[in-house]
């Protein structure tokens, strides 16, 4: 027998009919008759069940469909609002768009933000005083004055006119996406923000209002700020303000940015325009990639910058941290960081040429930035100089430098050029015309050169790739470089003195001269045509000073073995023009500088050239250029005596 509920179903009634006491044996399907309409009723089941949830699926995306498209000018409305408190100014922003396909994505487009209000009241109050005309003595305006200040105004729209039509910060998009997990007491989670294609635009500093919050505004900051939900340490979310007994129906979760990233940024510095001189063109700081990284603490915030510098034009990669910010000082924001500085195109600096780079790490806050650093300009000249005949430059300097206007104070700069060592220290800063308005830097150095070769200076100054003379240069001398439109040889200013050991010419004319010159002082005159000229080396010491492209010596002094020459004059640095005039004092007699029968027939003017403690003083100018110099003898001071060594000799009357 079989177990029950373990065989087959049996029907004794059925066995009975056919005289068998054995229950017969019924198949499964046959017993349970009910069983496929059961399976069909479920397969329907299911099926509606199916339907009803795609249709409340449906109808629960159109319902948040219909949320988000309503929601989205809310959205817009209050995220412009809230950019306006920020910012104290009116804000623009064409589209926002919220989708919940992956995530919560947002993306808003056509941002635009104006000069903050107190900045363009400032602007208008300015604008009010500069075009109002003045009134008359008798205390009436008159209408000539008013037409000449309309005329102004409309010929010359000012800065307050240009600040207030056109928004200073332009923005095509911005991007982000948070996931849909958003949990009470919980912030919501940005990884990254996209910001693409942002532009800002500054006038002129001397133009520039001063961005500043006031007393008002930043009492309204701070209570806002102490009213925020502090974020616990531990982890990063905000902490339970129950017991302040300040408790919200709806608070809206903290936001934490995880990293922004700005692509395709610019920032446009106009210049200011000189009446009747052609339009400059504005300085454009282009920016590739900004990443910026916050600290979820509040602290300083991570940065790489790669940026496209405005003068002189090259490639700058940064990394570092910054902030926090101080509210109402950016003068104050912290920073520290490592950069590079590569491919700068040294021509677009008006009067230098040449490619350079540097390295270098600076810290301190954005007032007052310690920089220490090196650089490298293999092929340094100046602007109107062949590229042949550059030279290389490497420096090591340490510089403070405000970052709010660029002001620099060289602490100081180690240089090589080529052989010559270079020590200079002072600032470069911001000038100011007569109206006290900035425009330009002003540099001023003390510069030192303490061993040096000539030929290092004439290779970045000079055309030929041949030095028209070499030796050992010393020196000290003021450095100044106002600003200007002209060539830096042109409005270079420099006052000092120099030392010129073991120099010989290049030009085998000059030297020669110098070589018979040296001979004939000794009185070896027959030796000229027999000695090399190679080997005689000469000295020169004195000041200079230059000035509107010109050099002038006043105290040149040349010697040579047997001959010492004291001249003065100027010389051009540009046509390399000669104009000096002077004296050459000789060890021998003038018959002994002639020799021969010439000389014995000389011994009578002997004693008239014999004076100021030479055996021939003989005036002298040398005119001409640096190519063809032209030697001359001064007749019509023959026989003086050298008042230069009479006024050192005896004291001038009082």
């Amino acid at each position: 027998m079989t177990e029950p509920g373990m065989g087959p179903e049996t029907n004794p009634e059925t066995n009975a009919e056919h005289g068998s006491m054995e229950p017969a044996t019924v198949p499964p399907a046959a017993a349970t008759p009910g069983a496929p309409r059961r399976r069909r009723r479920w397969t329907r089941w299911l099926m509606w069940v199916g339907i009803c949830v795609a249709v409340i699926l449906v109808v629960l995306g159109v319902i948040v469909a219909v949320l988000l498209e309503r929601a989205q000018p809310m959205l817009k409305a209050a995220l412009i609002d809230a950019l306006e408190k920020r910012f104290h100014a009116k804000v623009e922003l064409d589209d926002l768009r919220v989708s919940v396909m992956n995530g919560y994505e947002v993306e808003g487009r056509g941002l635009r933000i104006w000069l903050p209000k107190q900045a363009v009241d400032e602007l208008s109050a300015e604008n009010a005083a500069t075009t109002q005309p003045k009134p008359s003595p008798s205390g009436k305006t008159a209408a000539g004055q008013t037409a000449a200040a309309e005329a102004a105004t409309m010929a010359a729209p000012t800065a307050f006119e240009a600040w207030r039509t056109e928004p200073w910060i332009v923005v095509q998009q911005i991007k982000f996406r948070a996931t849909w997990e958003i949990l009470s007491g919980k912030p919501i989670n940005i990884p990254v923000i996209h910001v693409v294609g942002v532009r800002v635009i500054l006038p002129p500093k001397a133009e520039r209002p001063h961005l500043k919050f006031s007393d008002e505004q930043k009492e309204a900051e701070a209570d806002a700020q102490s009213q925020e939900q502090p974020m616990s340490p531990d982890n990063n979310t905000p902490a339970d303000n129950s017991s302040s007994g300040k408790s919200k129906l709806f608070k809206i979760p903290a936001v934490m940015v995880r990293r922004v990233e700005c692509s395709g940024a610019l920032l446009e510095i106009t210049r200011a325009q000189q009446p009747g001189k052609p339009a400059k063109v504005p300085l454009d700081f282009t920016f590739q990639n900004i990443v910026v990284i916050p600290d979820l603490h509040g602290g300083p915030m991570g940065f790489t910058v790669d940026m496209v510098n405005a003068k002189p034009v090259g490639d700058i990669h940064s990394t570092g941290k910054a902030g926090p910010w101080t509210a109402g000082d950016p003068g104050a924001l912290p920073v520290e960081g490592d950069y590079s500085f590569k491919n700068a195109d040294l021509s677009t600096i008006k009067g230098i040429a040449g490619t350079l780079s540097s390295t270098g790490h600076y810290e301190g806050t954005l007032r007052a930035i310690t920089a220490d650093g090196d650089t490298r300009t293999p092929d340094f000249r100046l602007e109107r100089v062949s590229p042949n005949a550059g030279e290389l430059l490497t420096t090591h300097y340490h510089a403070l430098i405000d970052g709010t206007n660029g002001d620099t104070w060289l602490q100081p700069v180690n240089a090589m050029l080529g052989n010559t060592h270079i020590l200079a220290k002072g600032k470069v800063v911001r000038a100011e015309d007569a109206t006290g308005q900035k425009h330009g830097h002003d540099i001023q150095l003390d510069v030192t050169v303490d061993r040096g070769n000539i030929e290092d200076i004439l290779k970045i100054s000079a055309d030929q790739q041949t030095p028209f003379v070499i030796g050992n240069l010393t020196l000290h001398t003021d450095f100044h470089l106002p600003p200007g439109q002209q060539n830096v040889i042109d409005k270079l200013e420099l006052n000092g003195q120099f030392h010129l050991a073991q120099a010989k010419f290049t030009s085998d004319k000059i030297q020669g001269r110098i070589e018979e010159l040296s001979l004939r002082g000794q009185g070896k005159p027959d030796e000229v045509k027999s000695t090399d000229p190679t080997t005689v080396l000469s000295e020169m010491q004195g000041h200079f000073k230059l000035g509107d492209g010109q050099l002038d010596l006043p105290d040149l002094d040349y010697n040579v073995p047997g001959a010492e020459i004291k001249v003065h004059g100027s010389y051009g640095m540009q046509q390399g023009s000669l104009n000096f005039q002077g004296d050459a004092k000789l060890q021998a007699s003038l018959s002994q500088v002639v020799g021969g029968w010439k000389g014995f027939l000389l011994k009578p003017v002997d004693p008239l050239l014999h004076k100021n403690g030479a055996g021939t003083d003989v005036p002298i100018h040398v005119e001409g250029t640096r190519q063809d110099p032209k030697f001359g003898v001064d007749f019509g001071r023959i026989g003086k005596t050298d008042k230069t060594n009479k006024t050192e000799d005896q004291p001038s009357p009082q």
